[in-house]
C-alpha cells in the first residue's frame, strides 16, 4: 500500500505531514490560540484545544488514523510559515471516496492559499490513491468555505437541513455538501 507523502507542493503553498512532536504541537497551538475568534464558529476542535498537550494528543490520534489509512493530515506552509491545516479523511477504499476539511489563520484567508492547498491534495489523491470522489462539507453560513469549494470547481450536491447544532449560535445549522469526481478533475 502506498504511503502518504511527507511533502506536497504547488506554486506558493507546501503541505507537510509532521511527526507529532512538542515543537509542532506548540506551533499549532499558538496559531489556534491567536485565531480563536476567527475559528470558533467553524473549527470543531477549537474548544478542545486548550493546551499544547491537547494539541499533541490530537496529533498522535491523527497519526493513528493515518496508520490505518483513514486520514491524512497536512500542515499548510507559506515560505516556511505555518498558516493552517488541511485533511483528507473518511477515506473509504471500497467506495474510493474521501472528504477534505481545512482551516487557515485569519491573516491568510481570501488570498487563494486554501484553493491551492485543495488542488495539491486532490491531485495527489485522484492520481495516486485511486480516489474517485472527494467531498467538502461546510456550514451553510460559512461563506469562505463555500467560496473555496466553488473556486475549486466542486459541485453543490445537497443541503442537509438543520443538520448540526451550533452551540455558539444556539440553533441548528444547515450543512452543504460539495463534491468533485475524478472524471471532473481530469477536465
Amino acid at each position: 500500500m502506498k504511503k502518504f507523502k511527507k511533502f506536497l507542493k504547488w506554486e506558493r503553498v507546501v503541505l507537510k505531514r509532521n511527526i507529532p512532536t512538542i515543537k509542532i504541537a506548540t506551533k499549532i497551538f499558538d496559531t489556534v490560540d491567536k485565531n480563536r475568534e476567527h475559528l470558533k464558529p467553524r473549527f470543531t476542535r477549537e474548544k478542545e484545544t486548550k493546551t499544547i498537550e491537547d494539541t499533541l494528543k490530537y496529533l498522535f490520534e491523527d497519526e493513528k488514523e493515518s496508520q490505518k489509512w483513514k486520514k491524512a493530515g497536512y500542515w499548510i506552509y507559506l515560505k516556511n510559515k505555518y498558516i493552517g491545516n488541511i485533511w483528507i479523511f473518511d477515506i473509504n477504499k471500497e467506495n474510493k471516496s474521501a472528504e477534505i476539511g481545512y482551516w487557515l489563520s485569519k491573516e491568510f484567508t481570501r488570498k487563494w492559499y486554501m484553493t491551492e492547498a485543495i488542488k495539491i491534495l486532490e491531485k495527489e489523491f485522484f492520481k495516486n490513491f485511486d480516489i474517485n470522489r472527494i467531498e467538502i462539507c461546510c456550514d451553510e453560513n460559512n461563506i469562505a468555505s463555500k467560496w473555496v469549494a466553488e473556486k475549486c470547481w466542486y459541485k453543490l450536491e445537497w443541503k442537509l437541513r438543520e443538520h448540526i447544532y451550533n452551540k455558539e449560535r444556539e440553533k441548528y445549522t444547515n450543512t452543504l455538501i460539495f463534491s468533485k469526481l475524478k472524471s471532473e478533475y481530469k477536465k
